[in-house]
């Protein structure tokens, strides 16, 4: 090398200097992306496929991955995003579940079908319904099927197409989830209502929220509930039906999803992003895609993220591992006060024997007993109303800040009494019979 061509290389001191300062700068970018990706999540794999992803779910043992897309495909993959097979539904798919081991695959559909396939992806049996199909749940080893149905009634099926029991909601059931074991459903209804059952459809609690309940899961362990929905929220309740957590996201709720021991929550999010909180209600991570995130699924352990969304691409991500938090107890803080009811309000708590009876308060359907409703203070008509049951009406005057109880017992309609078939013909006879009898006494006696 020429003495000119060392001098040519040789740095200057102020060229040194920004050097030192790029390559620091560098150092330091490359460390704090590796500190944020230990605290948030990272991308295992994406699967493409050009059109819209509306639902996914992790099935219960971590191995397999169920999505369904606007295109009308019901696809089942492994955990490591290998396609294992995909099938045509006739119309988009607005929710999938996939049991442990892949047993059984549920989906379906906007054309009002449900859909129910082994892990092959043989069809094993379908059902149609008169409104759409907005979401499905399945137990861990598939022997129970959640069904969510816009004709404004809440399904369960066994794994062989027999309707297990269903429940009339006051408005179309937009989504659905099922706990493992099948002790518990869970529902959520156009007009805000949460509903929650015991394994017999029998309604154990209902809650309202100030939107649409996009989503609903209940933890693999069966032990809370997670619902969001259009009002931007997103709340945590225990099986009894107390209210643990209120999470409040950047934009409405599409989809919600609970890991075991409410461990990690995740939220689908309008706004393109899929939020991880923990049980703490504080951010895991937080995933940015390009369109609508329409759908979220959690493993069991938390370890693992599914994202589906309308920018045609299906998402899993690993997370880090939860800290599992001990069984939920009250803090030792005073417990707050209950909200006071509204100023001029009062409570009205209608049940009914048999529940599942309509009631209407002041001529406007409010829901199916048993029921809770904020009223005006004053007088109110009160109409419950059940198939096969004489209308139960009444008029029920509601305290400012006080609750009233109602609890009627209603009274099968009776079965008419039926006339037998010949008895009007003989009585005419008898008629005829005396008139002719009548008539002979008067001709004898001219």
């Amino acid at each position: 090398m020429t003495t000119k061509d060392r001098v040519a290389i040789r740095p200057q001191n102020g060229s040194m200097a920004v050097r030192l300062c790029i390559l620091l700068a560098v150092a330091g970018m490359i460390c704090g992306s590796a500190a944020a990706a230990t605290q948030g999540a990272e991308l295992e794999w994406q699967y493409s496929a050009g059109t819209n992803f509306y639902d996914c779910d992790i099935s219960p043992d971590g191995m397999y991955v169920a999505t369904g897309t606007y295109n009308s495909q019901v696809m089942l993959l492994t955990i490591d995003g290998e396609r294992l097979w995909g099938r045509d539904a006739g119309s988009p798919v607005w929710g999938v579940a996939v049991s442990s081991g892949a047993l059984y695959v549920a989906a379906g559909t906007d054309k009002g079908d449900l859909y129910v396939y082994d892990g092959t992806g043989n069809l094993l049996w379908s059902e149609a319904f008169t409104g759409k199909v907005n979401d499905v749940a399945l137990t861990s080893d598939g022997s129970r099927i959640a069904v969510a149905c816009s004709d404004g009634y809440q399904y369960v099926f066994d794994n062989e197409g027999n309707e297990v029991w269903k429940f009339r909601a006051s408005s179309g059931v937009l989504s659905t989830a099922i706990s493992e074991d099948g002790s518990y459903v869970a529902a959520g209804t156009r007009d805000f209502v949460i509903n929650f059952f015991d394994r017999d459809g029998e309604r154990l609690w209902n809650h309202r929220i100030d939107g649409q309940v996009f989503g609903v899961d209940i933890s693999p362990d069966g032990e809370s509930l997670i619902a969001g929905g259009s009002d931007a929220n997103a709340y945590v309740f225990d099986f009894n039906g107390n209210q643990l957590q209120k999470i409040p996201p950047s934009s409405k709720v599409n989809d919600v999803s609970s890991a075991r021991m409410g461990a990690y929550y995740a939220l689908a999010q309008n706004d393109n992003i899929a939020s991880v909180y923990d049980n703490n209600v504080k951010p895991v991570s937080k995933q940015a895609a390009s369109g609508n995130v329409n759908g979220v699924s959690l493993s069991g352990d938390g370890t693992r993220l599914a994202v589906a969304s309308s920018d045609g691409n299906l998402y899993l991500y690993s997370l880090p591992v939860p800290v599992m938090p001990t069984p939920y107890v009250p803090t030792a803080s005073p417990e707050p006060e209950p909200t006071p009811l509204p100023e001029g309000t009062g409570l009205l708590s209608v049940s009914s024997t048999p529940s599942g009876a309509t009631v209407y308060i002041d001529n406007q359907m409010e829901g199916s007993t048993p029921l809770t409703s904020t009223l005006a203070a004053g007088s109110h008509t009160l109409l419950v109303r059940l198939d096969g049951y004489t209308d139960w009406q009444s008029s029920v005057t509601i305290p400012e800040g006080e609750t009233i109880s109602i609890a009627p017992d209603l009274t099968p309609i009776a079965a008419p009494t039926a006339t037998p078939a010949g008895q009007p013909v003989i009585l005419l006879a008898l008629g005829v019979f005396g008139l002719v009898l009548c008539c002979c006494r008067e001709e004898k006696r001219d």
